[in-house]
């Protein structure tokens, strides 16, 4: 069995590059590079698939192993491919991956720096550049990484939760404890509270204008009502980069708000004002970019975009703390979530742990696992960030971020030129997703102007969209459509109140550039012209995933 592992005295790196190179023969024999989606003949259901599953006497050749494991890699998007546009999920980096993949031969337990050597000095860096980024003082900041943008959140209600009652680590909830968010906050925020203790009934959501901002007059008013009627607020969670809209909510506004409310009420404690910014943090690097001579050569559209997007992250210094995705938009590999705390003392005060200031920590006694929810500590996430966030620097982030804006704009004017497709978010969202509609003639009815219609006509409008949306996902089971979009199922909502689903897609590859944004078009428009030949009679028979449902109530 020493075969399989690394000799300690001559380590033979040529085996692992070996192993890696056996296993990508054999995933590349399922693979269509001109697909985003790898195909798949899998028919089975999961209950099959584990029939063949079971623990052998002596174990299985490796080459069996790998056979196997690629065989399971039918049907996973390939994220760097121009053609994956289904969510905000952009391919890790391969120096980042590299770094993350390379040190897990050393199995790194971030839990302390004793069996890390000083690779821990990566979370910390990370920490220190995210801190600076913010315009908070790096020296006073804390952080650490952590499990996903759900902890993030968990992370923030709880040391809300602190600030209510100092001996809560010791003697728990007490009191009637509420949060607020919005209507466009993600269901994380409810499921914090859950997992909290709390209830995610008590996660109260405000609503939004059309840009998706939180109310901030109902904001006032809930919270006041809740104040006057004895409730406590751990935490307000306020959007910085939704999935969809890329909405960033007004931080500063809501900080003055709870200032204002600490003060009326002579509150004991300072409710916490969380920005969940997993997303939307990448939009900090603009903050010193020239908008006047614009560099890079934006264009005019995407340029103000981002402008607006940098003026509403920048506000985040005001925060008491927040999160950031670097599987998102920073372009490693899952998982490398990290949490941001302007005062890091509070963090500390969950485990009645005095911690050490930022200018007397040293090899040996940096332990984040004495204040950290996990206890092991996988370094992938801090290698991967760290790896990305010196190798492409300022200036390569905003070319990256830049040039997505810039060919997503780009790609709502070719689908807007066609006259059989309308996008529908460009005025009320700025950041990388295309929300979008099949119109079944050129003289359909804008979507804008669906509420003249009848319930049966709005409803027909929707069907269009839908099953074009489910006739592209049998195409892509057959290996005869390239790209993957998505279908949104209650995105936009009528005046009846009703909700209308819509097509969506995300270029979040680097190799989604203007070539590859006319032929998406061109060949969209192809595959409607096939569509609307059968649009009366087709019903999908084969797709590559269960489909999101239609939506029109």
């Amino acid at each position: 069995m020493k075969k399989y592992f690394f000799d300690p005295i001559s380590p033979n790196f040529d085996v692992f590059v070996d192993y890696i190179t056996k296993l990508n023969d054999k995933v590349e024999q399922y693979i269509k590079t001109n697909m985003a989606r790898v195909p798949s003949s899998i028919t089975e259901k999961y209950s099959d698939l584990l029939e063949d599953e079971n623990l052998s006497e002596k174990g299985e050749d490796l080459d069996a192993v790998f056979s196997r494991l690629a065989y399971y890699s039918q049907g996973l998007i390939r994220w760097n491919h121009p053609g994956a546009l289904i969510n905000v999920n952009p391919p890790a980096s391969i120096p980042s991956t590299v770094a993350s993949s390379y040190f897990s031969l050393y199995t790194p337990n971030g839990a302390q720096d004793m069996s890390t050597g000083y690779l821990l000095t990566t979370e910390l860096a990370v920490v220190k550049m995210l801190s600076q980024l913010a315009g908070i003082d790096y020296k006073q900041s804390g952080g650490y990484f952590t499990f996903g943008g759900k902890s993030t959140n968990i992370h923030a209600i709880k040391h809300g939760l602190q600030r209510i009652s100092k001996d809560y680590a010791t003697n728990g909830l007490s009191g009637n404890i509420i949060t607020f968010s919005s209507t466009q906050g993600h269901p994380c925020h409810a499921e914090a509270c859950n997992w909290l203790g709390i209830g995610d009934k008590n996660c109260v959501r405000i609503s939004t204008n059309k840009m998706g901002e939180i109310n901030l007059e109902e904001l006032e008013q809930a919270m006041s009502f809740a104040i006057e009627h004895g409730k406590k607020i751990a935490c307000i969670t306020v959007n910085g980069g939704t999935t969809i809209q890329m909405t960033i909510d007004p931080i500063k506004k809501v900080v003055d708000i709870r200032d204002r409310l600490v003060k009326k009420y002579n509150l004991e404690y300072i409710p916490r004002i969380h920005v969940d910014s997993v997303i939307g943090w990448v939009w900090l690097f603009f903050k010193d970019y020239d908008f006047n001579t614009n560099p890079l050569n934006f264009s005019n559209n995407a340029l103000q975009k981002l402008k607006r997007q940098m003026l509403r992250i920048s506000e985040i210094k005001y925060a008491d703390s927040f999160g950031v995705d670097f599987h998102k938009t920073g372009f490693a590999p899952y998982l490398s979530s990290v949490y941001i705390t302007k005062d890091k003392t509070e963090i500390f005060e969950q485990n009645h742990y005095k911690g050490i200031s930022y200018d007397e920590l040293e090899y040996g006694n940096y332990s984040p696992f004495q204040y950290t929810l996990e206890l092991s500590r996988p370094l992938n996430g801090p290698l991967a960030a760290y790896v990305n966030l010196k190798t492409f620097g300022i200036t390569g982030f905003q070319k990256i971020i830049g040039n997505l804006m810039d060919t997503s704009e780009y790609l709502k004017e070719l689908l807007n030129n066609t006259g059989r497709f309308e996008v529908i978010n460009d005025n009320d969202s700025d950041g990388f997703v295309t929300l979008f509609v099949a119109k079944e003639t050129k003289d359909s009815p804008s979507f804008f102007e669906l509420n003249n219609l009848s319930a049966a006509e709005i409803e027909q409008f929707g069907q269009y969209s839908y099953k074009f949306y489910l006739f592209l996902l049998e195409k892509q089971k057959k290996g005869e459509c390239w790209f993957a979009i998505d279908y949104s199922t209650g995105y936009h909502r009528l005046s009846d109140g009703k909700k209308l689903g819509v097509l969506k897609a995300y270029p979040m590859t680097p190799y989604f550039d203007k070539k590859a944004a006319e032929k998406l078009v061109k060949d969209v428009m192809i595959f409607q012209q096939e569509f609307d030949k059968v649009k009366d009679t087709f019903v999908v028979k084969e797709v590559p995933h269960k489909p999101r449902p239609f939506v029109y109530r």
